[in-house]
This record gives C-alpha cells, sequence and structure tokens, in this order.
C-alpha cells in the first residue's frame, strides 16, 4: 500500500489516507531499474543481430566471389562447359581509366567541341605517346586474334569499323567495346566512288556505320564523334568534296584523324618483316605517333608483326593510348 491508514478518529470517522513516501521512492527505483535493464538487454541483442547479419553478408559475398571464377571449366551461353582456367564470369568490363562521371555514362565517349584542336595537338607533341589503330574491320579470322594480342600486352587501341563489316560480326564488335578498345567511325561501304558523290554521301555514309554500332551494342545513346574517311581526310580526285564534308562533320561536333605513321600492310607488304620496316621508316624522329594498321581479314601480317610493334613500343617507353583520352 502507498498510504498508510489508522482506521478511525475520535469521532468513529475514517481517517483520510496519507501518501507513503517512503514505498512511492521505492516503486520509482524499482520502474527506473526495469526501464535500465530492458535498455541494456535491447542493446545487446542489437549488437548480436547486426554481428550475425554481418557474418551471413560475408559468408554470402564469399559465396559469390568463390563462384564467380570457375576453374578448369567455362559456362557457355548454349549451356555447354568448355575447358579454360580461371574465367570470370560474373559481369565484365575491360576498359580504360574513366573518372567517375564517365563510369556512371556506360563508358559512352561524351563530345568534346575541342577534339579536333587536341588531335591536332597529337602530331605536333613530344609525348611519347601512340596510338594503335585498325581500318576497314571488324573480321571473322584477322580482329579476334588482334584482340587476344591486345589483351595479352594489356593494350587499348582505336578501331575505325565498317557499318557492313560490324552487321557481319557484331558479336566481335561487342567484343571489342567490352574489352576498353574505342569504337571509331570508317564508313558504311568502303567505296570510294559512293562515298565521295557529295559531302552529304560522305555523312551518310558516317550515320549509316553510326546506327550499325548503336545496333551491335544495342545501344542508341553509342556516338563515336570521331571519323576516319577512306583514304584520308584530304588530297587526291575527291579533295573538295572531302573539304566540304570536314566542314559539315564540324557543326555536328565530329572530329576525323589520319595517321603519322603506317606498317603498309594495305599495300605490297605481305610479311611482319615489311610491315615493321615500314613502320620505322615512317615514324622517323617523331615521339607522338597514331599509327595505321588494318585488321580485315586478308591481313595476317598485321597479327604476326603486332606483338613485335608493341614491345618495341614498350621498350622504347611509349604510353599507349587510345581516343577515349579525348571523348
Amino acid at each position: 500500500m502507498l498510504y498508510g491508514m489508522d482506521d478511525y478518529d475520535e469521532f468513529g470517522l475514517k481517517k483520510k489516507q496519507k501518501l507513503n513516501l517512503k514505498k512511492v521512492a521505492i516503486v520509482i527505483v524499482i520502474i527506473l531499474l526495469c526501464l535500465l535493464l530492458g535498455f541494456v538487454t535491447f542493446s545487446v541483442s542489437y549488437k548480436v543481430i547486426n554481428q550475425s547479419e554481418n557474418q551471413n553478408n560475408l559468408g554470402i559475398n564469399n559465396e559469390y566471389n568463390n563462384n564467380s571464377t570457375i576453374n578448369n571449366n567455362v559456362v557457355l551461353s548454349n549451356g555447354d562447359i568448355k575447358g579454360e582456367q580461371n574465367v570470370y564470369l560474373g559481369n565484365h568490363f575491360q576498359i580504360p581509366n574513366h573518372n567517375m562521371e564517365k563510369i556512371e555514362l556506360e563508358f559512352l565517349p561524351q563530345l568534346n567541341e575541342n577534339a579536333q584542336d587536341v588531335i591536332k595537338d597529337i602530331y605536333k607533341s613530344n609525348e611519347k605517346q601512340i596510338y594503335l589503330t585498325f581500318d576497314d574491320g571488324p573480321s571473322k579470322d584477322i580482329t579476334p586474334k588482334i584482340l587476344d594480342i591486345l589483351k595479352e600486352y594489356d593494350v587499348k587501341a582505336t578501331f575505325f569499323v565498317l557499318g557492313a563489316r560490324v552487321e557481319l560480326y557484331p558479336d566481335t564488335l561487342r567484343r571489342e567495346f567490352e574489352e576498353g578498345h574505342y569504337i571509331a567511325n570508317h564508313g558504311y561501304s568502303h567505296e570510294y566512288k559512293k562515298i565521295y558523290q557529295n559531302r552529304d554521301t560522305v555523312f551518310q555514309e558516317y550515320v549509316d556505320c553510326e546506327n550499325s554500332i548503336k545496333k551491335a551494342l544495342n545501344n542508341q545513346s553509342y556516338s563515336s564523334y570521331l571519323f576516319r574517311f577512306p583514304g584520308g581526310s584530304s588530297g587526291g580526285k575527291y579533295e573538295k568534296v572531302k573539304a566540304q564534308a570536314r566542314e559539315l562533320f564540324s557543326t555536328y561536333g565530329v572530329a576525323y584523324t589520319n595517321w603519322n605513321c603506317l606498317t603498309g600492310d594495305a599495300e605490297d607488304r605481305k610479311t611482319k618483316e615489311e610491315c615493321i620496316t615500314k613502320m620505322l621508316e615512317t615514324k622517323g624522329d617523331n615521339n607522338s605517333i597514331i599509327l595505321l594498321m588494318h585488321d580485315a581479314n586478308d591481313k595476317q601480317q598485321t597479327v604476326d608483326a603486332l606483338p613485335d610493334i608493341i614491345q618495341y613500343f614498350k621498350n622504347e617507353g611509349y604510353a599507349f593510348k587510345n581516343f577515349y583520352e579525348i571523348f
């Protein structure tokens, strides 16, 4: 009882109840102790649960990481198993280093209004840098071999693709992109008479090739912003049309580039030794190099020469770049 009571007063009336302060104090202390005990119990339980969940999550992550690499077996898209070691089966993007903004944009090239000036500066630079470029692909046999070599040496290149070839080998185009190589535009047909009728036919070749790339990548947001004129951007009997086309490209923010070094693999040089000799001749004293090669299906000499070319420039202290440096 919280109240003390003497039953009746001197008049025979029931006395008024008086509050027992001592008992009230005891009750309050008991309540506070119960609350404190409950809080401590809750805190301990919460910490134990969190530790358990973290351990579970760690187990899941470890299981995922362990399952992401399967030694000696690769599950193919058709369900077959192909023997291969240490093959990563998760999401796989081999790409150049990008800033976070580009990563959020799924590694798509970004419009650079100063790109043409930057490209011109490459030819003037004294920096030891090399842009490996391949025209006229993708092809059935040669392009995959080139990609294998580039992967082995951990080098990124730029592929100036033909729209008609992209439509034949879209899987190879996707591999180029996913392994970090820059996909640039070389027109659709490579038929000079068709391309150089006028400035609009040149631009249409660019548009048709871009559409082929978008379809192969299943990404309508992809734009290369970079064109290589078949036969070069100037000179020859089509110079007038090319000049008009260059001006038209600039209004759409599309840059173009040529080369200042080549292997001659599109000429009569059919051996790797001949290709390397031509490369050294055309390189001259230049430090900053845009090297022209081809990955059409008759360019086995390019496959043969490429490892030696890469090793030469590595030994000379060159940085290997592609046009993600600019876009």
